[in-house]
């Protein structure tokens, strides 16, 4: 497995949002970032394995 660094731009919104639930959870933002970024390669991973969507006609 390999580990990069990389730089995120979230609008204000989204970054109070990740603010207050880093708080909440007593983590800091860059953690839940990291967090989702994972989740959404996983998902995306899982996606492509599955090959192409078909959409059947009715």
């Amino acid at each position: 497995m390999h580990k990069l660094r990389v730089w995120a731009e979230l609008s204000d919104e989204t970054y109070h949002a990740y603010q207050g639930e880093a708080a909440r959870q007593g983590v800091k933002v860059e953690k839940l970032v990291q967090q989702t970024v994972n989740t959404l390669l996983h998902q995306l991973e899982e996606e492509e394995k599955g090959g192409p969507e078909r959409i059947m006609p009715s």
